[in-house]
This record gives structure tokens, C-alpha cells and sequence, in this order.
């Protein structure tokens, strides 16, 4: 159970459920409505229960494209079957339009007659849709690979939690299976040994005589304890087992199936703890040894006590001896002081005893034994790593299913890494040059991104952003290879050649916008030289533009979506120019912005090229050669470069070079670089005189 964070009330569910049920109130912790309908037989007697509606935001919040979660809304009935299936919102930048969410509503609309006893899969936008009384094979939609992945997850988990809650024990353990699979549970077989050495489980014991030093203090104590020998007082009294059994890595392992899926039911989002107890001191009744106690462990963390109850367990447990022998607490944390298993806590065990020698002279003490447990943090972030699935998990399969592109995208850039270590090689013939540059321009373009959609865009600066803001991660980016394999190239790059390698080669419309200028070149179109002051004063505004999107992230967040359409990257790149005409009308301009001032758009407006450049200080090398001619008196470069990116000092301003290596060229070029061709006019040499050594 949780806060309620859906947007519906009970009415606007009535309305979207088109009154084909009597929406019922809430349910009590759980967000969740009840659906009545009445029986045609008798129209006076009581509605009978059909099943319940939710929003998935309340569950399961998986986060789309954009960092942001989905919100669907679902109304199952009590066999766990989709009665209905809405789309409520999303933020996803693909289909932030008309057409674009009847597209996720197409989609979502797949589950409707499928249940949680169907084994779901999504597959891509051509495949067809395929469904029997067990499996169901759902068409994608295209660009929307992780969208609908979210979408899956969202649906799949969020009616998993309430199966289990609200439906019957068929449903609830289909609805068990359906989670583990939606939401990645999946886990690696371990022994009961192999959970002790990993710190998984962890072991106390107590001796008789620690707890006689416990109470030690208590004058009614000392007749107990002086009539043990040494032996005794070393005897173990009690054998604590601990586990954060709610990690299913644990829980998995120590419960079966049914025991697994009756605690996440019991439990729903909240975190459980498990301790065992054995030894002579479990199953005393004796109050001078232990008073019972219902609950007699204390949990902190941060300082702060926080809230437990148990449950009763009557399922199988992976644990030596239980249930005969062994003695098990299952602890659940309570909502309103929850537990963050990342960080670390205190448990002990609370153990009292009664003192005196009647009812009116004796009283109960309490005293607390702590029970470490050290299975959080870094040590369960390498072992989760290490039993991981991976040939399991959504977004692996989705690189598998690419790996052809993969492999393309992947020489590619090896290519255009041992170009660019190679450079002066590379540009030495100043013609090749320029062929090598179309060709690679035409694949970036070609493949990179109009046949992978490989195209960076500030979407997913914004959606990392958002993600981080609200507690997630960019885990959601996975299931776009390309995507992920371009922004680690790109970030690696930037320590070495900066913005330019990703902005010079990389990046599909501004190869495009290159491509049309040579075009217009040949043609006999050629671009303007903007002023050195204007072109400076200019290439702010793209600063302007990064800082206007990321400041309306948090201040305006429904302008952000407007002003992130800036880019014209969507039209020309991801939907071929098939578009809104206004949308088609913008990329028109930014390359016909190309073809009067080079690159127009890249230099002056791009949001991400300010990103990337915003960043340039962790460029470490600057890779480009230079003489101390250059700037004084040599000025070739500066007024060769089309990107207005050399100083007339002769200085390679590296947040606005975009890597075309001209200026490596002309570096080499006895026709065109100043001392080169003054040292072959004069036919000066230089023989270098080597001292030797005197006879």
C-alpha cells in the first residue's frame, strides 16, 4: 500500500468505463476500485463484485523514454482477465502529439481479453498480433521500442500486486508469475551455504552467558547466575538467522513459489525481514528465562525506529530444520516508516525476563541484542550483478535481436577512431580527405540514423535528468542499443577530441545539413562568411536555448515539451519528414539555414551541440597541430575554417570545432600553409649539426 499518486477520481473512471459498471469507493490502503454490476435477474438485489480498477502510476510507475512514468488505467476482473485498458498520460517525445498517442493507445488497447495467466510478449512493429488461451504476441509500434516495454512492465506489474491482494488463490499465483517475469525477479539457485559466505543471511548467537552480563545490573539476577559452571555459561541459548527476504535474490531461494507469492501479497511494496531462532531459549516458557513476546526485535535505521508487524507463515522455508526445529518471525515494515534496503540498519532482538520471587514483588526487564546484517550497499550490488540473468532480461534481448546493427554501428566507429588517431595520415591528400568525409557522412546519415534511429537528441539529456530528479535511473535507455552505445562513445570522446566527434561525424542531421551544402555547392550555391563578431555573438544563442529547456524542466514543465521541439531532429531523422507540416516546415529550415551559413543550425541553435559543448572542459589533449606561425603571420586556417572555430591568434576554439581535420590538411599542404610554402620559396635547409665526442 502506498500514497495515492493517480490523476482519476471515481467519476472520471465512471466516465472512461463508459457506465458499463458501478464504480465502487476505494479501497482502504490499496488505490483501487471496486467494479460492481447488477444482476438483469433482479434488478433490486445486491450488485455483484466483477472486479477492480486502478491506475498503473499507483503500482508499478515505470519510466518511458522520457524519464517519466506511464499511467494506464486497468480494470480486471476477479479470474486476473483485462477487462478494459485506457491510456491515461505519458510524456514520451516520439508521440507527444494526436497521432502519436493513438499509436500507445492502439497498443495498450492489445491487452484487452488477455489476462495474467497469458505469457505476454512485444515484439516489433511489423510482426502481427498472435493470441491463444496461453501465450499472446503483441505488435510494437515503431521508434517505440521502449515505450511499449514500459508500457508491459507497467500493466503486467501493477496488476500483479493487485491479483495478489485482492483476487483469488488461481489468479494470485498466476499473477505471482506474471510479476517475476514483468519485473525482472529473476533469480540465480543458491545453497543454504552459499547465502551464509555471501552475507545474505546472517548468523548471531547468544550464550547464557551474555545474557547473564546482560542483566548483570539486576540485583535479583546474581541467585540464577552463581549456580552455572564455566560450561554452562558458554552454552548457546539462542541461534539468530537474519535476511531481507522481500530482495528476490533472497526470498526466492529461502521460500518456494506459494511462500514467495504469499508474502508479496501480504507485503505488497513494502520491504519484509525474516529471522529464525534456535536453541534451548526458543521454545522456553519459563518467564525467569523469557517472557514471550509477540514481537521482541526492534528494527532502526538513521536513528529513526521503525514501525513492524508480522505475519503468520505456514509455507515452505529453506531453512535447516524448519519448521520442527526452527522458529521463524517474518517481519514487514510498516508504510509509514518504510526501509530502504540500499542503505544500512539495526535489528535486534528484544529479550525479557521477570525478576522476583511473587507476582507482586516481580517485574519484567528488557534488554536488546543487536543481530548484524550487512547485506546492503556495494555488497549486494556485486552479488545481484554476479547471479543476474542476463540472457532473461527485456533490453538484453532486444541487443540480441540487433546485434547485426550493433556490429555495423560498432565497426563504424572504429573506423572513425582509427581515422582520427590516424589524422595527418588521414588528411595528408586533402581530395581523399574529402571523399572519406562524404562517404562516412552519408552513413551516418544513412544508417546511423535514418535505418538504426541512432539519433542523440536533448530528449534524452532531459529524460537522464528527470529520471535522476525522481529516484530512478537510466536503466530505461537500455533498450535502445544505439542510443547507448553513441552516448558512451560520445562521453568517452570527450576527454580525447571534445564535442567535435560526435558533432562533426556523428550526428545524423547535422551530417544531413552537411550533405545539402555540398549539394548547393555543386550547383553553384555557396555560404556566407558571417562577420567574426556576429558569428561570436551568435553561437549564444544556442546556450540560451540549452539553458531556457533545462530551467522549464522543473519551472514549466509543460513548456519544456514545447520548447524541446526546437529540434528538428524528430522530423528529419526519426520520421522521414512524414510529419505535421509544421514540424516538416522547421526541419526545412534549419537545412536551408545550411545552405546559406555553413552548418547554420549546429553553430547557432542546436541545444545538444550546447550541451556537449558546455562540457568540452574535460577535453584533455588539444589534438590539433600547430606552428608558432600560426596567427602571426599565418592566417590560412582561420579563414578556411567554415566553422569560424580559430582565433586570429591562430588558437583552435575546441568547443565550436567539429572535427572536419581542413585545418590538419592544410597543416600538411606545401600549396596552402604559409611556412610550408615560405621555407619552399626561400629553399631554406636546415642541417643539423650532432657534437661528437673528442678523440
Amino acid at each position: 500500500s502506498q500514497a495515492q499518486a493517480g490523476l482519476l477520481t471515481r467519476p472520471d473512471i465512471d466516465k472512461l468505463l463508459e457506465g458499463q459498471y458501478i464504480v465502487g469507493e476505494i479501497q482502504a490502503g490499496m488505490p483501487a476500485y471496486p467494479l460492481f454490476s447488477k444482476n438483469p435477474a433482479s434488478p433490486g438485489g445486491k450488485p455483484e463484485l466483477k472486479g477492480y480498477a486502478f491506475e498503473t502510476i499507483d503500482f508499478e510507475p515505470v519510466r518511458g523514454y522520457s524519464g517519466k512514468p506511464i499511467d494506464i488505467l486497468v480494470a480486471m476482473d476477479l479470474s486476473g482477465a483485462f477487462l478494459d485498458m485506457r491510456l491515461i498520460e505519458h510524456k514520451e517525445p516520439f508521440f507527444n502529439n494526436a497521432t502519436g498517442t493513438a499509436r500507445l493507445a492502439d497498443f495498450t488497447a492489445q491487452y484487452i481479453d488477455l489476462s495474467l495467466h497469458h505469457t505476454i510478449k512485444v515484439h516489433d512493429h511489423v510482426s502481427p498480433t498472435k493470441r491463444d488461451e496461453q501465450t499472446a504476441d503483441l505488435q510494437g509500434v515503431n521508434h517505440g521500442t521502449v515505450t511499449v516495454k514500459a508500457i508491459d512492465r507497467t500493466v503486467i506489474g501493477s496488476a500483479s500486486m493487485v491479483a495478489m491482494a485482492k483476487l483469488a488463490d488461481s489468479a494470485g499465483a498466476a499473477a505471482s508469475v506474471a510479476r517475476r517475469r514483468a519485473s525482472s525477479e529473476i533469480y540465480k539457485p543458491l545453497k543454504w551455504d552459499d547465502m551464509l559466505s555471501r552475507g545474505m543471511v546472517s548468523v548471531t548467537t547468544i550464550s547464557r552467558g551474555d545474557i547473564d552480563r546482560a542483566f548483570a545490573n539486576i540485583p535479583a539476577a546474581a541467585a540464577k547466575q552463581t549456580s552455572q559452571t564455566k560450561t554452562q555459561s558458554a552454552e548457546v541459548a539462542l541461534t539468530f538467522h537474519a535476511a531481507l527476504i522481500s530482495m528476490p535474490s533472497i526470498g526466492r531461494n529461502l521460500l518456494d513459489s506459494e511462500g514467495w507469492r504469499y508474502l508479496n501479497t501480504s507485503r505488497r511494496q513494502a520491504q519484509a525481514v525474516l529471522v529464525t531462532e534456535t536453541g534451548p531459549l526458543s521454545i522456553s516458557t519459563n518467564e525467569d528465562f523469557r517472557v514471550a513476546d509477540a514481537l521482541p526485535f526492534v528494527l532502526k535505521q538513521n536513528g529513526k525506529t521503525l514501525k513492524l508487524h508480522s505475519i503468520s507463515y505456514d509455507k515452505a522455508l529453506v531453512v535447516p530444520g524448519y519448521p520442527k526445529k526452527t522458529k521463524a518471525h517474518f517481519l514487514i515494515l510498516d508504510k509509514d516508516t518504510p526501509l530502504d534496503p540500499k542503505l544500512p540498519f539495526e535489528l535486534s532482538f528484544k529479550l525479557g525476563q521477570r525478576f522476583g520471587t511473587n507476582q507482586i514483588l516481580s517485574k519484567v526487564e528488557s534488554r536488546e541484542f543487536s543481530l548484524p546484517y550487512e547485506f546492503y550497499g556495494w555488497r549486494a550490488k556485486i552479488y545481484n550483478l554476479l547471479d543476474t540473468n542476463w540472457s532473461a532480461l527485456d533490453w538484453v534481448k532486444v541487443w540480441q535481436g540487433r546485434w547485426i546493427e550493433i556490429a555495423v554501428l560498432l565497426a563504424g566507429l572504429l573506423v572513425l577512431t582509427t581515422g582520427l588517431i590516424a589524422q595527418k595520415r588521414l588528411s595528408a591528400n586533402s581530395k581523399r580527405l574529402k571523399i572519406l568525409r562524404t562517404m562516412y557522412l552519408i552513413f551516418t546519415v544513412g544508417f546511423i540514423g535514418w535505418y538504426a534511429q541512432g539519433q542523440l537528441t536533448i530528449l534524452n539529456v532531459n529524460a537522464a535528468i528527470e529520471s535522476l530528479a525522481g529516484g530512478g535511473d537510466l536503466g530505461f535507455l537500455l533498450n535502445d542499443p544505439m542510443t547507448t552505445i553513441l552516448w558512451v562513445f560520445t562521453l568517452a570522446s570527450l576527454l580525447v577530441w571534445g564535442r567535435s566527434t560526435f558533432c562533426g561525424w556523428l550526428c545524423p542531421f547535422g551530417a544531413l545539413q552537411e550533405l545539402v551544402s555540398m549539394l548547393a555547392n555543386a550547383v553553384g550555391v555557396h555560404q556566407r562568411r558571417l562577420r567574426t563578431a556576429l558569428d561570436a555573438k551568435l553561437k549564444w544563442i544556442k546556450y540560451g536555448v540549452l539553458a531556457t529547456i533545462l530551467v522549464s524542466l522543473f519551472a514549466a514543465p509543460s513548456f519544456a515539451e514545447l520548447a524541446v521541439k526546437i529540434e528538428p531532429f524528430e522530423t528529419a531523422i526519426s520520421f522521414y519528414f512524414m510529419r505535421e507540416w509544421p514540424y516538416i516546415l522547421w526541419a526545412v529550415l534549419c537545412l536551408g539555414l545550411g545552405v546559406f551559413v555553413y552548418r547554420g543550425y549546429c553553430r547557432y541553435i542546436c541545444p545538444l551541440g550546447a550541451a556537449l559543448a558546455s562540457v568540452n572542459f574535460l577535453q584533455r589533449w588539444s589534438w590539433i597541430p600547430r606552428r608558432e606561425e600560426c596567427g602571426t603571420p599565418c592566417q590560412s586556417c582561420r579563414h578556411r575554417c567554415e566553422y569560424q572555430a580559430i582565433t586570429p591568434a591562430g588558437e583552435i576554439n575546441y568547443s565550436e570545432c567539429f572535427q572536419c581535420l581542413d585545418c590538419v590538411s592544410i597543416y600538411q599542404d606545401e600549396q596552402r600553409c604559409l611556412p610550408l610554402i615560405t621555407e619552399r620559396k626561400t629553399g631554406e635547409q636546415v642541417i643539423r649539426i650532432h657534437e661528437i665526442g673528442r678523440a
